[in-house]
Formats: structure tokens, C-alpha cells, sequence
């Protein structure tokens, strides 16, 4: 599998510049001060709590004087049917046969997913908490009130472009008799998934229709909105000052520019032949939300997950689908941009968006970054692929474009994105096919002032991941 920064190979140099500010003393611990980014465990990275009791899990940190609660989240995950996702259908309009796509999903019974066939902690499940809740190191003799004794876990943090950083979380099994709960009296992110329907099993309409939704993500740092599966069709940042102006169009998804019979809108809806879709999940928690669906048009299996963070998006895109010409998606923003920088990796001083075309260094560049008075919005992408392909960005702004505007407002300001120019094999293994792809979107949003500095820096921490290690702790 090769997996490289989206639209080219991250420059190591913005790796050692981070490295060469840092002591190179590794008795002299620093904490990690990743303050977007999460941890994610698996069940299969802490074998003492396998096979228990999921809410039973609880995170603490110790200050340097006591310990202090933190929140974690478990979210349960299993290899489901995508037929299942989609309530047991066998096959597709197109010929795909969804239930033969068998994929690891987030479960839940909210959804045709269904639950987690393990209702204990399993390997594949999932523990998540704030990198920047983690404490410093916990001295013996004591354990935090409403715990197991024996039971604890010692999660030893480091970022691998700090030298000599780490920071600790501890994980224990709640007593018998604790009131504590596992998100700590936190709610870091709110999503509230609103099908105008109705709820979701009762009215949502698999085979071609729109499904309308006014469904929403709030969290101190910036806000989302979604009309529709597809529909993505609100940033607003709130970070440090940003006005909180809603400044965007939709992400778009298209064969190649101004090509309309296969967009976002077609995904949702029968406007260029038979459409299917559905959810695999909608998850609100108190450390991250998650939003997961299925169906593409002639994609059955074609799968979109989004997890918002307080301060962080992820967008994960697994392409299943015969083979296809090219494929780009990219975000579009609009006239409320105006003003606004847009640089990236290969444009580091930037041009302005305000609806005249501008002229930018095509390539493969490792980040993008839009920042002005209404927030700051940096997105590095990842892409894992089977199979060799050709990557270019993809600029405009032209408030009269040149270039047929398939969805949206018409207009095209700041549009900017991932576009693979190359043919595509087919991905979808319902089709026998053997060759996959997998693109990830990481976005922070941030307060006014973004710089190529700082998004060089995101570039780096998203390639060098921070790591984490659980061992066995007993006070």
C-alpha cells in the first residue's frame, strides 16, 4: 500500500526545523503540546481491559499534586456488510452487490449497521482522549478515589518531532459503587444529526431520494452543517476572534472540472440516474462526534466518514467503485471568503480570494491553508492507494467562472483540492476487484493569523502521528 502526503511527499525540512528548536536531552521530559490532536487506542492496545465491561473504562491524569479526571470515549467498532448498512441489500441498480463489501465500521443500533456483535471491549474497539489532557508522570502510593485497585494502565505519550517530550495518561476499571463517568462531566464537541423526516430507520429513503437533513456540529472552535448524506455546506470558524461568518460553498466531489453528471449532488439524489445511500453511523460524544454514510451513484460501497474533534475534523474517503476516468474533490468557498489568504506548500506567500483568477504554482503540495479576519482553516491530506497515481492540486477564483459550476452558488472562490488527473482501476470488491483507495482530509481550525509556518508544522505532526504505549501500572 502507498501512502503519501495528498498532492505530494511531505518536505522533510519542516521536520527537522521542528526538531533543531528542541533540547536534545531526553532526562529533561517536556510535555506534548499537540493541543488538537487525539489519541486512539485499540481494545487490542490494552489487553488488561479486554473482554470487560466498556463503561467501566475511565482516564485520569495526574497534575503533579493529584489526580484529575479526564474524559475518554469508547466507540465501538466490527466488520459489517455494507449490504447490512443498507438493511440487508443484496444488490445495486449498477450490478454492485454491497453485501458482499465487508469493511470495519462504527457500530451502533441507531442505524441498520446494527450493534457491535462483542458488547465488551473488543480488540478493534476504540479509546480516544485529548493528547492535551495527559498529565505528567504519577509517583506509587496511591490511585485515584472510585477505582479498582490493580486495574490501572499507564499510557506513555511522546511526539516524535519533540525530542524528549512525554506526557501520561491512566486508565482503570470504575469500583462497583463509583458514580464517575467516562466523559468526565465534558462535552468537547455537539452534534445533533436532524433527518427532517423523521427518525432515521422509520423514513429514511435508501433508493433514490433525497434525504433533507438539518443536521449540525458545534464546538468552540468552529461550526458544520450538512443538508443532506453529501451535503456538506457550512465552516464557520469561532476560534480566537474569527467573526464566525459562515465562509463556505460545499465540498465538491466531480470526475474532472465542470464534468456534471457525477457530483455530491447526483450522490444524494436521482438526477443522473438511480441513486443509493445510507448511514452507517451518527455519533455524538464527549470527546469527538462521528458521521459515517455510504452510496456513490454506481459506488454502492463508496464511503465517507467524518470525526470532528474540538479544534479538528478528519474526512476519510474509501473509494469502491468500477473504474473511473479521474476523480477530484476539493472544497469551494464562498463570497464571504473574501479577503481571505490562500496558500499552500508549493504558494507559501499566498493570493488573495476575492472572486479574480489568480495564477498559482500547479504540483502536489502537502498542505492548504485559507486565513484571514474570519478564521484560519489549514487541511493536510494523506492518500493510500493500491495503484500509482497522478496528483495535482486544484485552484480557482473567478466569481464569473470559466468553467461550468456543477452544484452550488455558481461561483468559484478559493476553490482548492485534490484532483487525480490519472485513470482509476476499479476498487469495489464486490466486483472481484483487488485494488483500493483510501484519501484522509485532516483540517484544524484555528483563530485569525494563520501562517505557512504553523501549517507546515500540522504537514509534519499529521505524517509523524504522535505515539502512545500502554503498560501495566500499580501504585
Amino acid at each position: 500500500m502507498k501512502k503519501r502526503a495528498v498532492l505530494g511527499v511531505l518536505a522533510c525540512a519542516a521536520v527537522a526545523a521542528v526538531a533543531s528548536v528542541v533540547p536534545v536531552n531526553n532526562a529533561i521530559a517536556v510535555p506534548v503540546t499537540r493541543a488538537s490532536d487525539p489519541v486512539v487506542l485499540t481494545g487490542a492496545d490494552l489487553p488488561k481491559f479486554l473482554n470487560g465491561l466498556r463503561p467501566t473504562i475511565l482516564g485520569f491524569r495526574w497534575s503533579g499534586s493529584a489526580w484529575q479526571q479526564i474524559p475518554i470515549q469508547v466507540d465501538e467498532r466490527a466488520v459489517v456488510s455494507i449490504g447490512k448498512v443498507y438493511n440487508n441489500m443484496t444488490a445495486s441498480y449498477y450490478g454492485s452487490t454491497p453485501g458482499l463489501v465487508n469493511a470495519p465500521l462504527y457500530t451502533t443500533g441507531a442505524t441498520f449497521t446494527g450493534n457491535d456483535p462483542n458488547a465488551k471491549f473488543d480488540s478493534d474497539d476504540e479509546l480516544v482522549f485529548m493528547a492535551r489532557d495527559a498529565g505528567v508522570a504519577a509517583p506509587g502510593g496511591s490511585q485515584p478515589a472510585g477505582t479498582v485497585v490493580g486495574s490501572g494502565v499507564k499510557v506513555r505519550i511522546t511526539d516524535p518531532l519533540v525530542v524528549g517530550s512525554e506526557s501520561f495518561v491512566y486508565l482503570f476499571r470504575k469500583s462497583a459503587l463509583a458514580k464517575l463517568k467516562q466523559g468526565a462531566g465534558v462535552s468537547y464537541v455537539n452534534y445533533t444529526f436532524k433527518l427532517l423526516s423523521g427518525s432515521y430507520k422509520l423514513t429514511y429513503k435508501i433508493m433514490n431520494s433525497a434525504n433533507l437533513e438539518n443536521s449540525k456540529v458545534t464546538t468552540a472552535s468552529y461550526k458544520r452543517h450538512f443538508s443532506d448524506r453529501w451535503l456538506s455546506d457550512e465552516i464557520s470558524v469561532t476560534a480566537g476572534g474569527a467573526t464566525g461568518v459562515d465562509i463556505f460553498d460545499r465540498q465538491k466531489s466531480q470526475f474532472a472540472p465542470g464534468y456534471c453528471a457525477r457530483s455530491e449532488d447526483t450522490f444524494d439524489t436521482p438526477i443522473a440516474g438511480p441513486s443509493e445511500g445510507a448511514f452507517v453511523i451518527n455519533k455524538n460524544g464527549p470527546v469527538r462526534a462521528i458521521r459515517s454514510y455510504v452510496g456513490a451513484n454506481s459506488g454502492p460501497s463508496v464511503q465517507r466518514t467524518h470525526i470532528f474533534y474540538d479544534r479538528r475534523e478528519d474526512i476519510t474517503t474509501n473509494l469502491r467503485v468500477h473504474a473511473i476516468p479521474s476523480v477530484m474533490d476539493y472544497f469551494d468557498y464562498s463570497p464571504a471568503a473574501s479577503g481571505m489568504t490562500y496558500r499552500n506548500s508549493l504558494n507559501a506567500a499566498g493570493v488573495t480570494i476575492d472572486g479574480n483568477p489568480d495564477s498559482v504554482v500547479a504540483g502536489q503540495p502537502t498542505w492548504e491553508q485559507v486565513t484571514g479576519a474570519q478564521g484560519t482553516v489549514t487541511q493536510v491530506g494523506t492518500l493510500s492507494a493500491s495503484f500509482a497515481t497522478t496528483l495535482t492540486n486544484y485552484y480557482l477564483d473567478d466569481s464569473t467562472p470559466p468553467i461550468t459550476q456543477c452544484t452550488g452558488d455558481g461561483y468559484a472562490y478559493g476553490q482548492s483540492g485534490l484532483y487525480i488527473t490519472s485513470a482509476l482501476p476499479c476498487t469495489d470488491p464486490s466486483q472481484g476487484c483487488a485494488d483500493s483507495l483510501t484519501t484522509t482530509r485532516t483540517i484544524y481550525y484555528d483563530a485569525p493569523g494563520g501562517t505557512a509556518a504553523t501549517a507546515a508544522l500540522y504537514s509534519a505532526g499529521v505524517v509523524y502521528g504522535l505515539q502512545s504505549v500502554g503498560t501495566s501500572w500499580t501504585p
